[in-house]
């Protein structure tokens, strides 16, 4: 297979790491719970359990976002730079899920593992945001990092230093499985890897023995001392390990429906199972002994772990990615021609028909054609309809050009169908933040709303927050540098209150007088509804 520019993959893994990390607000959801639990850690110095009031959660992402935010501090944004840890933990993911690659199929399989990586449907949004769970998946890959050295190195002539890297390697992806997103996920890999020996003869020589012993019993030591400072911080154990996520440490009934996860994992996972499903296809007959083997103990290891997490939320999902590339980085390179071209046309007509798309809603938008769908923009309560842009219209084109160039360079290469899809998904997102991030923005953020805080509110006034949910009080305190109060004695000028409905409360009419009404751009539901003190 010929050899593809070095430089140009990885301008195409920046491509799709950096937009959407940086440019806007925290966004309503899981952007901005870690936000929150990141603010946590800042602002009040909640080192072991970020955000413990609110929703506790193991600290390791908020380590990561602290330091981001603070090397990015002169150049971006708070919520910004902490961002940028989502980016350090997915490019570590895609190093060692290319490392594990290349070490269980060869040099050529390093690059379709990443690209893999880069074109999972299910990572591009949630990597894109503050998500504990990034680094979680980047814990994945290092596990399947050591694992998949183990093995080789633990042979080769330099075994004691190359043997320890690889439990190292290990070990370190075990904790930081552990301190990103708890307990349940890691342990399952320790047994996992403790009973590898008795299904894959490739574990069983002396030396790889050792090694994986090396690499386990250094996981659970530093493990025991994580719960250990917990403990004696008297930190409850619980919320810290994230054991209520799972049946038998749940404080409700459980409800979940178990393996709902099969019905995320067809588009979460594409287009990386279908390719992995073809790579185990090929090695069905010596499974034991393929290299095959030990990425799929771990995909199946983690799914059915997630299956029975009382937790309904997709972000845990990630971590399957980096095993499930793996597989499919073995697949890719073996598909046959019919397969292969099939691939390669359906990538590039469906984000052909994608980038279409978006241009007829830009034309809707900044030129007001389609009328109809102009119209349709105004009743969902977008702004400026009719406005031309000119730097969103400019870096769209530029997007556009670049893809066009692209695809049309390509040469016929195995990898060609897999490098065009993890391109196109990297210039459909690229193209809609372009476009749209700065009508997103407003939408999906609560930055209109401390806008007005901060033009109406004098800097040092305290507000009242009266049934304002905890996510909008912080993201509103934090935006406007308002302070927001919670307590029924707090004696303010001012007063938030968050309600269903778009008028004034009459009730409150004696003691404040009614001064603004605001909402996110969009949300017909909740209302801010801004009272002053009467004097």
């Amino acid at each position: 297979m010929p050899r593809f520019p070095h430089p140009a993959l990885i301008v195409l893994c920046l491509a799709w790491l950096l937009p959407g990390l940086i440019g806007h607000a925290p966004w309503k959801g899981g952007d901005a719970s870690n936000f929150i639990r990141f603010l946590a850690l800042w602002q009040h110095g909640e080192w072991l359990m970020p955000g413990a009031a609110m929703e506790a959660f193991p600290p390791l992402y908020s380590w990561v976002a602290a330091v981001t935010a603070w090397l990015s501090s002169p150049l971006l944004a708070l919520h910004d730079g902490a961002r940028l840890a989502s980016g350090l933990f997915i490019a570590l993911a895609l190093f060692y899920t290319a490392r594990a690659a290349e070490a269980l199929f060869g040099e050529d399989h390093r690059w379709p593992a990443a690209l893999a990586v880069l074109g999972s449907v299910g990572l591009l949004l949630r990597g894109h945001e503050m998500n504990a769970y990034t680094a979680q998946l980047a814990g994945v890959a290092m596990v399947l990092d050591g694992l998949a050295r183990l093995p080789k190195e633990t042979g080769s002539a330099r075994t004691l230093s190359a043997g320890l890297r690889s439990a190292g390697t290990l070990s370190a992806g075990l904790i930081v499985m552990l301190l990103a997103t708890g307990l349940i996920g890691p342990l399952a890999l320790v047994l996992l890897a403790a009973v590898l020996p008795v299904f894959s003869p490739v574990y069983r020589t002396p030396l790889t023995r050792r090694g994986l012993v090396w690499g386990l019993v250094t996981a659970i030591l530093l493990g025991l001392a994580w719960i250990a400072l917990l403990w004696f911080q008297h930190e409850p154990l619980i919320p810290a390990l994230q054991i209520q996520r799972w049946p038998f440490g749940a404080q409700t009934a459980y409800t979940s429906k178990p393996f709902y996860v099969i019905g995320l994992l067809p588009w979460f996972l594409w287009p990386t199972w279908p390719l992995a499903a073809w790579a185990l296809y090929r090695t069905r007959r010596p499974w034991r002994e393929a290299p095959t083997f030990m990425p799929l103990g771990v995909l199946l290891t983690l799914f059915m772990v997630f299956s029975i997490s009382i937790s309904s939320g997709e972000d845990k999902l990630l971590a399957l990615v980096a095993p499930a590339a793996v597989l499919a980085s073995a697949g890719v390179m073996t598909l046959r021609r019919g397969a292969a071209y099939a691939f390669l046309w359906f990538g590039v007509m469906l984000f052909g028909f994608l980038a279409i798309v978006f241009w007829v809603y830009w034309s809707a938008h900044d030129l007001a054609m389609p009328a109809r769908l102009a119209r349709r923009l105004i009743k969902l309560g977008v702004e400026d309809v009719g406005d031309f842009r000119i730097l969103p219209t400019i870096l769209g084109v530029i997007a556009t050009m670049v893809w066009v160039i692209f695809v049309a360079r390509q040469k016929r290469t195995p990898l060609r169908p897999l490098l065009v899809w993890s391109a196109g998904i990297t210039f459909v997102w690229t193209l809609l933040l372009a476009l749209f991030l700065e009508i997103f923005d407003p939408r999906l953020s609560y930055v209109e709303v401390s806008q007005v805080l901060t033009n109406v509110v004098p800097p040092n006034a305290c507000i009242n927050a009266r049934g304002v949910y905890s996510q909008p009080r912080v993201l509103l305190a934090y935006q406007s540098g308002r302070e927001l109060r919670t307590a029924p004695s707090a004696m303010c000028d001012w007063l938030l209150v968050q309600s269903k409905r778009d008028k004034p409360d009459k009730s409150l009419a004696t003691r404040w007088v009614f001064n603004k009404q605001m909402r996110r751009q969009g949300d017909r539901e909740d209302y801010f509804l801004l009272y002053a003190r009467r004097h």
